[in-house]
């Protein structure tokens, strides 16, 4: 697709200000764009009241109210001027605002998450991570992520250019913290860092290793007091200084690590189509429906769920590891232009 041929959408984008939604709108920006030129607005809008989900979803099943009653529901930023084309979002509390405001325009609509007792027909795509359901919804390997291949080499160049000297191969550990049914305690950190001593080792690589903003300091002192930083060829301790580098590392690495906490960077690292070890602490219990997600991509071998102390015993398991074989914003673009647009 040329760029000649791009056609201009305008694309209202209703936020709730979580960032895990925020970075879901940003993936589904990132492949409208592959087919079309955006003229993208972000709106503010947070529900006013927990109690108000369910009268506003059968309000919204049984008819479009006037936008003017938005208001006493929602509060936030004013709707802009442009009629929209698309209105998108992510986030349960931010569903009814997604169906009210296209379906008032007479817009086409995004959303990410679940639909919170509205009708599956008040939207024209529900992106979700089960499989094989029927539409409206579109069922993805991994989550809307603003990332792809073109992406990834400039990073790559970016951190080269920084790094000229290192020349190993180089693995990336991404550390969360506690959420998502895992618990970590200092022990966990302790053996956390013994075993990428370990793996480093045996494998003879060097980590990128980046903590986030769940870690914490007295986590990070703890990876400080036991890692041999020989084996380290990069790191961010996020405490300390904060820096986002998660596309950089992915860039330049071969293999990651990433914590079962953190679904976000799971899909970004699945993303950046590389083969993918996600550890988890001594007490990690998921709920059913994150649990599900893991175990489906362990079945497809793009995952080996192991227990952080076991990360330096490599089995089959590691070796048959693959990664994504496709573009996952590319094969979205395409779910758009044939489901919304076509």
């Amino acid at each position: 697709m040329t760029e000649i041929m791009k056609s201009t959408k305008v694309v209202w984008v209703i936020s709730d200000g979580v960032p895990g939604h925020y970075n879901q709108s940003k993936g589904v920006l990132f492949a409208l764009a592959q087919r079309y030129h955006l003229d993208v607005h972000w709106i503010e809008l947070k529900l006013s009241k927990p109690f108000l989900r369910r009268p506003l979803a059968w309000l919204l099943n049984k008819s479009i109210p006037d936008l003017s009653k938005l208001s006493h529901f929602y509060h936030g930023d004013i709707l802009v001027e442009m009629k929209p084309d698309v209105v998108i979002g992510a986030g349960g509390n931010s569903a009814y605002a997604v169906a009210w405001i296209a379906r008032a325009y007479q817009a086409k609509n995004i959303f990410c998450g679940s639909l919170r007792h509205l009708k599956a027909d008040l939207f024209d795509a529900i992106l979700v991570l089960e499989q094989n359901m029927p539409p409206p919804f579109i069922s993805l390997k991994v989550s809307p992520v603003a990332l792809d291949q073109t992406v990834l080499s400039t990073q790559a160049e970016l951190w080269r250019h920084e790094h000229p000297h290192v020349d190993q191969k180089l693995w990336s550990m991404l550390i969360g913290g506690d959420g998502a049914g895992a618990q970590y305690t200092d022990e966990d950190w302790i053996n956390l860092a013994k075993q990428m001593n370990l793996v480093a080792r045996q494998q003879g690589i060097k980590w990128l290793l980046s903590t986030s903003r769940r870690t914490g300091a007295t986590a990070e002192k703890c990876l400080q007091q036991y890692l041999n930083f020989e084996y380290i060829a990069d790191v961010v301790w996020w405490s300390e200084a904060p820096k986002a580098v998660l596309h950089q590392f992915l860039a330049v690495s071969e293999r990651v690590y990433c914590g079962a906490d953190s679904m976000s960077m799971i899909m970004e690292s699945l993303t950046a189509m590389r083969p993918l070890v996600v550890y988890y602490p001594a007490h990690f219990q998921p709920d059913e429906k994150f649990n599900q997600v893991l175990s489906r991509l362990q079945d497809d071998r793009y995952i080996n769920i192991r227990s952080l102390t076991q990360l330096s015993h490599t089995d089959a398991e590691d070796l048959t590891l693959k990664a994504i074989e496709y573009s996952p914003s590319l094969q979205l673009s395409q779910y758009f232009e044939d489901r919304l647009f076509s």
